[in-house]
Formats: structure tokens, C-alpha cells, sequence
């Protein structure tokens, strides 16, 4: 997900606030396979850009709705100092802060300007020391919408203070197909192999930074590939791929609140909004519907897909990059066996959840929605029981003006937990189980403690990215601000930062250089549950991985029989 208003988009710190333009400074160049790219530099953070590069051929055309092929096209020199059109997600309109369109399967890199490239008289190789960690970011939004310029993902401040700890990296981000254009699903697609096309822009796009990325100064062998949300399941989708491949691509993986979307196999939905798009665009006679939907014009599909009322678009099992739900994959040990770094915000459901349930009723109907039969249902009725003590945010109190529901708290925690915490943990045991590095963590730092939004999900974005300017936040929703706790807050956010840094740099986040930190323990569940790293303004340090167990290790056992995942 991402803020409700983003603000003003700002390009890596180029032009949109006084003293971060581009200096002037001779233009970086880099040569890499398909040309000669030519980038920004950035003086005052001592850093170069190189932005909406091509990594595939436009999807447009009779390559709509068709699997990404390789960009197959070559420059003498391409100007590398703006970022790409956005994908088409749903919901985008003219007034969106960042220009879309279907040509849009570009991506970013940032690099401290002292890095080493293949200009240099240097031999390149792999593992040279001069070659730099690579951390690869996937944006999230539900598979349905956000993309890689949004400023609240600004590459620049990770960058900067990988530098100033002496662990420099270069970051990169993409963009990949979104909503009906990335995600349909139907026998149609299916048959014709054109399934989860999101996650397949996403996979080309990593074999291009493999290739590519020792012309920039980093080591292919040292990729790590993280993500928030849609973006952590898209972690988790490609720890799973084809039954368990990396392809080499990338060494470790992280994921913040990731999610596998909803059912995988049930096609019923899909099927509906597939032929109902079809139907609109004049596609429900065509012999062949596909074929007739890459035809039509896109302004009329634009609109028709976002005619639909609440849709769900997310990857399926397609028999090929998803073979199967990912925790039967995980069951059956078809998964990449590399060190993993994993967590969740302490109220993540706050965000999704109805403020206005209020009875045992209109909770069972959130426990239903979410496709259990009735006898699992009423199992975790009487796992979420209706106490105060157990729900989230933990610190809020419903008023008893009505203004909240009573059983809002229930409601919370239990979408916490089906969502989300249950995600983290079915992942932790399992690379816990097999002997695996594994990580987790769970973030708390609300901007307002007796707000009924808590720790809600992608509060941990502006910590995670380092972003004490608030890039891309409206002012009412910014992490950072002149509360009390501003310079705690502050603090956690370089913690955690330079914890992401040392992650991606050598497989471990105790090696940030701060003192006074406790050390973060892998997670070792072979005492029935782990050990969590509690992240907050107020409190940083290990803690029992044991709040809400029961429910969430009856979440585990029934992920793929009954929710689709």
C-alpha cells in the first residue's frame, strides 16, 4: 500500500528543493549491453543517477497482455537523468502525481559517484573489492497501483548513509505491470501462458541487473532483493519461483509486511472481472478474447478496468512461475535456501479493517471474508476473543460515543494476523526448520499513540528509506515531525536504515556501527517459536515470538485448504 496522498514527486533529489539540484559536474556515463547510458550527478550527496532505464520492450501493441521480452534495442547514448512513465494501475487518472502509460518497464540506479565502474583501468570480476553490495526495492501497492519515482521510496538518504558507515551499496528500483494489465487471471491467460505478468517483469528485470550492474560499480554476486507489502509477497513469490529457483539472481532476500493476495486457485472472481472487461471492450464474441484485448484502444480498457467496483488483483498459480500456493511450496522445501530478513508493523490491520464493527456478528463476517468455511471460522472466532487487552493497536481505548466500533480492536488484530503476522512467521519457521539465516522484527512507532490507526501498515517505509525530509507524505500522514518523540524517532530511523544496510552488505543487521544496540538474534523456533526484534522509538531489542501464536500457527496449518495462499 502507500500513503492516501503523496504529495509532490520528487526525482532522487533533482530540481524540487532548493540546494539539492544537480550540480554542475561533468554527467556520469556508464556502458552497459544494450548502449551508452548517461546519467546525473548529484554534488551534494556525492551520488549519480542513472534513471528510467529500459530493461524490456515496451508491452504495447501485440505485446499487451504477453509475457516481458528483453529490450532489444541499441543507443549510442541515452539520457539517463529522468525517470520513466509509471505503469497503468488501477485507479490512475490524468491527475495522478507521476505520468503513466503502458510503456513503462523501466528501472533506477543510485550509486556513490566514487564507485568504480568498467570505465576504469581496474579488472572487473566477480567479488572484486571495489565492486559494491546491490540492493534491488519492489514496490508494493496491492499489485494494483504505486510505482518506483514515488519520493517516499527515494534511493538517496539508504545511499548516503551506506557511505557514511562505511558500508557503501548502490540501490536500485523498478517498475513492473500492475493491476488487470500485470495481474488478470483466467483459463484464457492461463492457456495462453500469460499469467502473473507483474512477477515476470519483475524476474527480467533482475536478469538485466545481473548483466548489467558491474557497469555501475556493483558485484552481480551480491544482490539482495527487498520490498514492502505486494512488495514483500513479490520477495516471497520469487523465493518460490518455479519450485524453489534464484537463477543466480540474487544472494538474500527482505520483506516488510509481505503478503501472497488472495486466492490463488479460485478463479471464479478473476474470471468475472476478465469477462466483464472483455464484454465492455466489445472482446465477448471475439473467437479470440486476448487477441481483441490487446486491440483495443487504451483509453476505453483504461476505463473500463477501472469501472469495476473494489477489485482484487494478485498473483495466481499459473503451473509455471507459481507452481503451487507458496506454503505448500514451502512445505515441500521448494524454496530458494538464502538468508532472509522478514517483519511486519505491530498494527498492520488497521488499515484494512471496518472501524465500525461492532458485534459478534460483524466480526464473524470479517473472519468469512476471508474465505474460510464455517467451521474454521468459528475456530478463529474463539481464537480472537473480544478482550480489550488482546486487540490492536494495544494502547488505543474505543471511545463509547459509537464513533468507533466495539469489536474494532478484535477486527484488528485478527487482520493483522491473517494478512500479515501469519505471513512472517509460516516463513521463519520454515527457514528456521531447514537451518537457514532467517530475521524478523516487529516495527512500532505510531505518529500518535492514542490513534485508532496505531502502527498501521507501511509505517515503517520513512525508517526503512532513511527519509527524514518526509518525501512524498502529505503533512498529515509524514513519519517525521516536531512531536516529542521526533528525536527518538530519528534515531530508530538511522538504526534501522544502516540494519538494512549491513543486511545487504554482509547477510547479517548487527553490523550497523551504533552502540548501545542490543544484538538481533536469528530466529530459532526449535522451542516451538522464535525470537523477534522489537524496533520503537522507545525500546529497541529481542523479544519471545510468542504474542497471538495460537491463532497465527492455526493460520499456518490451514493457509493453503482454506485461504488460497
Amino acid at each position: 500500500m502507500r500513503p492516501s496522498s503523496l504529495g509532490p514527486v520528487v526525482v532522487a533529489l533533482i530540481c524540487c528543493i532548493d540546494g539539492f539540484a544537480v550540480n554542475a559536474h561533468k554527467q556520469p556515463v556508464v556502458q552497459v549491453r544494450d548502449g551508452t547510458l548517461v546519467g546525473d550527478h548529484v554534488a551534494s550527496y556525492g551520488q549519480d543517477l542513472f534513471l528510467g532505464i529500459p530493461y524490456a520492450q515496451p508491452p504495447v501493441g501485440e505485446l499487451r497482455f504477453q509475457n516481458p521480452k528483453p529490450y532489444n534495442k541499441t543507443y549510442k547514448s541515452r539520457d539517463a537523468t529522468k525517470y520513466g512513465d509509471s505503469c497503468v494501475g488501477y485507479g490512475n487518472s490524468p491527475a495522478w502525481p507521476h505520468t503513466m502509460s503502458e510503456d513503462c518497464l523501466t528501472l533506477n540506479v543510485v550509486r556513490p559517484s566514487s564507485t568504480n565502474n568498467n570505465n576504469n583501468n581496474k579488472k572487473p570480476g566477480p567479488g572484486r573489492p571495489d565492486l559494491l553490495p546491490v540492493g534491488v526495492w519492489i514496490h508494493g501497492g496491492g499489485w494494483s497501483m504505486d510505482y518506483s519515482a514515488n519520493g517516499v521510496y527515494n534511493l538517496t538518504f539508504m545511499v548516503e548513509e551506506s557511505t557514511k558507515m562505511g558500508k557503501p551499496l548502490i540501490a536500485v528500483s523498478l517498475n513492473y505491470r500492475l493491476s488487470f494489465w500485470g495481474f488478470m487471471a483466467s483459463q484464457d491467460i492461463l492457456q495462453a501462458g500469460v499469467a502473473n505478468l507483474g512477477l515476470k517483469d519483475q524476474r527480467l528485470a533482475l536478469h538485466w541487473i545481473k548483466d548489467n550492474i558491474r557497469a555501475f560499480g556493483g558485484d552481480p554476486t551480491k544482490i539482495t532483493i527487498f520490498g514492502e507489502s505486494a512488495g514483500g509477497g513479490n520477495v516471497g513469490y520469487h523465493a518460490t519461483a518455479f519450485g524453489g529457483r534464484s537463477d543466480g539472481l540474487f544472494r538474500a532476500l527482505i520483506a516488510q509486511s509481505g503478503a501472497d493476495g488472495s486466492d490463488g486457485k479460485n478463479f471464479t472472481s478473476p474470471e468475472q472481472i476478465y469477462d466483464g472487461i472483455a464484454a465492455a471492450a466489445g472482446c465477448q464474441e471475439a473467437r479470440d478474447k486476448l487477441a481483441c484485448l490487446r486491440r483495443a484502444p487504451f483509453d476505453k480498457l483504461n476505463a473500463t478496468i477501472n469501472s469495476i467496483i473494489a477489485p482484487s488483483f494478485s498473483p495466481v498459480v499459473d503451473g509455471d512461475f507459481v507452481p503451487n500456493y507458496p506454503s505448500v511450496l514451502l512445505e515441500q522445501g521448494n524454496f530458494t535456501k538464502l538468508p532472509f530478513l522478514l517483519g511486519t508493523t505491530a498494527d498492520e490491520g488497521t488499515l484494512f479493517a471496518n472501524p465500525m464493527v461492532a458485534t459478534d456478528e460483524q466480526f464473524l463476517s470479517v473472519v468469512k471474508g476471508t474465505g474460510v468455511d464455517d467451521k474454521a471460522a468459528d475456530i478463529l472466532e474463539a481464537l480472537y476473543p473480544n478482550v480489550d487487552a488482546l486487540g490492536l493497536p494495544a494502547q488505543y481505548r474505543v471511545p463509547t460515543d459509537g464513533s468507533v466500533g466495539a469489536q474494532y480492536k478484535r477486527a484488528v488484530a485478527f487482520l493483522t494476523d491473517q494478512m500479515f503476522l501469519s505471513w512472517r512467521r509460516l516463513r521463519a519457521d520454515t527457514w528456521s526448520r531447514h537451518g537457514l539465516p532467517v530475521y524478523t522484527y516487529l516495527f512500532e512507532s505510531p505518529r500518535d499513540w492514542s490513534s485508532r490507526m496505531g502502527s498501521s501498515h507501511f509505517s515503517e517505509i520513512g525508517y526503512v528509506f532513511y527519509n527524514l525530509l518526509n518525501l512524498g507524505y502529505a503533512p498529515g500522514i509524514a513519519p517525521f515531525g516536531d512531536d516529542a518523540q521526533a528525536k527518538k524517532k530519528k534515531h530508530l530511523a538511522r538504526l534501522m536504515t544502516r540494519m538494512w544496510i549491513s543486511f545487504i552488505s554482509d547477510l547479517d543487521p548487527n553490523h550497523h556501527k551504533l552502540k548501545g544496540v542490543a544484538t538481533w538474534p536469528r530466529y530459532d523456533a526449535a522451542g516451538g517459536y522464535g525470537s523477534t526484534f522489537y524496533l520503537s522509538p522507545n525500546k529497541t531489542g529481542p523479544m519471545p515470538d510468542t504474542f497471538r501464536l495460537a491463532g497465527t500457527r492455526y493460520m499456518e496449518s490451514i493457509a493453503a485448504q482454506q485461504f488460497g495462499r
